[in-house]
């Protein structure tokens, strides 16, 4: 059965079927609200439940007054929203592309950068910090798209995720010319256009869309002053020169590598990559905070930089989730 999702206070409507998720019909109706895992895991897609009633995946009627996840909840009746909606994306159309391995390069113990080549008349058009669904061999997995010139292809950072169906496949030996598939561009995790200093927050592989939004600010020639937090367990994880080379060569951008485990030798600053931002500043009231990684990454990041005045509408979260 079809109902009407009316959403503000962007006051755009669509059609939403009783069968499918409030966000699975915004996105079939090119409707791009903020998402991340899809899977009830991030709460990024938390919306206020203003008119009507839905069913979460429990089966759970849930009416008016309440908040919901988008990604888990269908709709029982005509239903109005309080949610965030995106015009920056309103135009992008998510197709499946066929593409090669261009080079697979292992770049630190456990992480390999795969890099895809398309046909000539492909066209992706993602914005960086976005995300694809890659799908090799029957499997399809997501992965943050790590560079921000479409024109040299698509660059991924892939973990090597213990017993992972697509780790195994990767990390067992991917030849050059190996034919795969991505969907995309998918995601609502993309730079804001503003003057206001940003802080990116990563976790792992999450520099990957951090990388792509950075190299996107240096082509503009942004003014905006930029602070790189990026945590790793072991200062051996980290498997990228470019944040350091990013601050050497600009006086605005600062980069603050933050190592968790237990490592005499490291000298730099340790604990959790958020607790690092909090050491550091006072206010984030006039601040952009980006972050990427795990769930419980971004919801300490969310609650404690929030405590330091972030307004929460300037903190933007993608979610990695793992999947075996």
């Amino acid at each position: 059965m079809s109902h009407v999702i009316k959403i503000f206070p962007a006051d755009i409507a669509f059609e939403g079927d009783s069968e499918k998720t409030l966000l699975d019909s915004a996105l079939d109706s090119g409707i791009p609200l903020e998402h991340s895992c899809k899977n009830g895991s991030c709460g990024i897609c938390e919306a206020g439940l203003i008119a009507g009633e839905v069913i979460d995946a429990a089966g759970q009627v849930i009416t008016a007054g309440n908040n919901i996840l988008t990604c888990s909840c269908r709709p029982q009746s005509d239903i109005s929203l309080q949610a965030t909606y995106y015009p920056e994306l309103a135009g992008q159309v998510k197709k499946i592309t066929p593409c090669k391995v261009a080079s697979a390069e292992k770049v630190s113990a456990d992480v390999i950068k795969l890099l895809l080549r398309f046909p000539p008349t492909a066209q992706i058009n993602y914005l960086p910090g976005q995300y694809i669904n890659l799908q090799y061999q029957g499997v399809t997995r997501s992965y943050s798209i790590a560079n921000a010139n479409e024109k040299e292809g698509i660059e991924l950072h892939i973990r090597n995720v213990p017993d992972g169906q697509m780790s195994q496949l990767i990390f067992g030996g991917l030849a050059a010319n190996t034919l795969m598939r991505i969907e995309g561009p998918c995601g609502t995790f993309f730079i804001r256009k503003n003057e206001r200093p940003v802080i990116f927050i990563a976790g792992g592989t999450g520099f990957a869309p951090v990388k792509a939004m950075v190299e996107s600010l240096i082509a503009e020639n942004t003014q905006r002053k930029i602070y790189i937090y990026w945590g790793m367990q072991h200062s051996a994880h980290f498997y990228s020169s470019l944040p350091q080379q990013w601050a050497d060569a600009n006086p605005d951008i600062h980069f603050i590598p933050v190592v968790s485990g237990e490592e005499s030798n490291w000298q730099g600053r340790k604990g959790f990559v958020h607790n690092a931002v909090v050491e550091d500043f006072e206010n984030l009231a006039d601040f952009d905070v980006y972050a990427c990684g795990s769930p419980v990454m971004i919801e300490a990041s969310r609650k404690d930089l929030m405590t330091l005045g972030l307004l929460a509408k300037h903190f933007y979260a993608d979610a990695f989730t793992v999947s075996k």
